[in-house]
Formats: C-alpha cells, sequence, structure tokens
C-alpha cells in the first residue's frame, strides 16, 4: 500500500467534518500549558485530528521515546507514524483496528457521550537507532463535527517494557455515572496468542481493578458483584496466568497494556 493509499484510507475511515481552528487552538494550548510541567518520562500526549491525518501537538518527551524530532512529526503527520509502524501491522491498524474503533464509536453514540471513552491499542513502532518499541497508544475524543463523528483526539503514548512480541490488542472502555471505566470491547488482531488474549471482558476489568490496588469489596461494590465472586475470578486469572500473587498479576497487566 502506497502513502497515498494509506492516507486516503484513514481519510475513509474517519470521516469528519471541518472544525474551527480557534477550537483546536484552544485544546493545544491547554496541551502545551501541560506539557511544560509534566516529568521526564517514557510517554508523551499528542493531538491528532485523523481525518486530515495531521498531528496539531507533540509532547516534547516523542523526542527522547522515538529519537525523531517534533518537527518531523508535525511536518509529515499521519504518514510519518504510518512509515515507522512494524510492516506487519500497518494494513492491521488500517483495515481492522481504526475500522472497529469508528463503528464502536458510532454505536456508543447512540447512548453515550463518546468523549468518556477510552480507546487503547498497541503496537510496534520502529524509533530512530531502527529498533522496534512495544507502545501503548491511549486515545480520547475531545472534539465532534456537527454531525457527532469523532474529529479530534487527544493521544497518550507509553512504552511497554516488555521486550517480547505483543500482538495487537484493542481495547475500548465507557466512563459510567459511578466514574468507573467499564470494558465495552477487547479484541487480539493476530493469530498468535498474547497471554492475557484468552481472558473475558470481565476478567480484564477485575485484572486492571487488582492491578490499581483495589480490594475484592471494593471491586464488588464498583461492577455490582459480591467479593466472593471477584475472589473467584481472581483465583481464575492466577491459573490462567501462572501468577502466584497479585504482584504478580499487577506486573503483567503493566507489562501487556491493561493499566
Amino acid at each position: 500500500m502506497s502513502v497515498e493509499e494509506r492516507k486516503e484510507a484513514i481519510k475513509d475511515i474517519f470521516q469528519s467534518g471541518f472544525l474551527k481552528g480557534d477550537i483546536i487552538t484552544k485544546h493545544i494550548e491547554k496541551q502545551v500549558l501541560i506539557d511544560k510541567f509534566l516529568p521526564d518520562s517514557a510517554s508523551f500526549f499528542f493531538v491528532v485530528e485523523p481525518a486530515i491525518h495531521k498531528y496539531h501537538f507533540m509532547g516534547k518527551q516523542q523526542e527522547s521515546v522515538t529519537g525523531y524530532t517534533n518537527e518531523e512529526a508535525l511536518e509529515r503527520g499521519m504518514e510519518f507514524f504510518l512509515e515507522c509502524l512494524h510492516p506487519d501491522e500497518v494494513d492491521i491498524l488500517l483495515k481492522k483496528i481504526y475500522p472497529q474503533i469508528t463503528s464502536t464509536l458510532a454505536e456508543l453514540a447512540k447512548t453515550e457521550d463518546i468523549r468518556t471513552a477510552s480507546i487503547q491499542f498497541n503496537y510496534r513502532f520502529k524509533s530512530k537507532n531502527g529498533k522496534f518499541l512495544n507502545l501503548l497508544e491511549h486515545l480520547y475524543v475531545l472534539e465532534t463535527d456537527g454531525e457527532g463523528n469523532p474529529a479530534l483526539f487527544l493521544g497518550h503514548i507509553v512504552t511497554l517494557e516488555n521486550p517480547e512480541f505483543l500482538p495487537p490488542r484493542l481495547t475500548i472502555k465507557v466512563m459510567k455515572d459511578n466514574n468507573v471505566l467499564e470494558t465495552t470491547l477487547t479484541r487480539t488482531y493476530n493469530s498468535e496468542e498474547s497471554i492475557v488474549s484468552t481472558l473475558t471482558v470481565r476478567e480484564i476489568d477485575i485484572l486492571h481493578h487488582l492491578a490499581t490496588g483495589k480490594t475484592s469489596k471494593q471491586i464488588g461494590e464498583l461492577l455490582n458483584i459480591s467479593n466472593h465472586t471477584v475472589d473467584t475470578h481472581r483465583r481464575n486469572l492466577l491459573k490462567k496466568l501462572d501468577c502466584r500473587s497479585v504482584v504478580e498479576l499487577s506486573r503483567l497487566a503493566f507489562q501487556n497494556g491493561i493499566l
């Protein structure tokens, strides 16, 4: 697939109308201010408008994570991103993950404010030194167009400290009234199973809460299930993932982008 074909594919997937410049400027100014106070870390934020494959903002830590300058990334836009993707994962992103994101958001828009949705997926990205990094991308809808289509996204990239190959996996969650993120979709896009690819949506939610230090009672209250049911899920998770403690479960959750 040529560069132009990739750009057209993104445009076709993320079909959205025109956004006023002052709306975009407002978000850029906010991110610039936040970026000044963020500590050095292996993560960074960005603002992107996929329909025109343009990055409007790129956090300062992008350069230390990938080795490329922010000028390169901002000038070339999503063309730059796609060229740095692992070749095996370009089609997965363009033909599976991105279309799934837009179709899921369109369905959620019937009953939810899609700005409460949290989207995450992982991929391999070629850094300036030629090494492929396992990255986890979080996306949040900042603005919709006049017809309610997602038009502007806030992205957050985190480096996964896992040297092994991780099959691309998409997870979409929605913030509910009790301020708890509930998983609505999780899907692995590769024939090779990751260590967590066999988990159910409920098990992934419980693993996430366990990894953030919540007790069985707290998890039960959040998910409207008994603490005994949570304990049963915890025992099943330990067995499924071959872990001996919640500490090991937490480490596995971090390495595989569950957190």
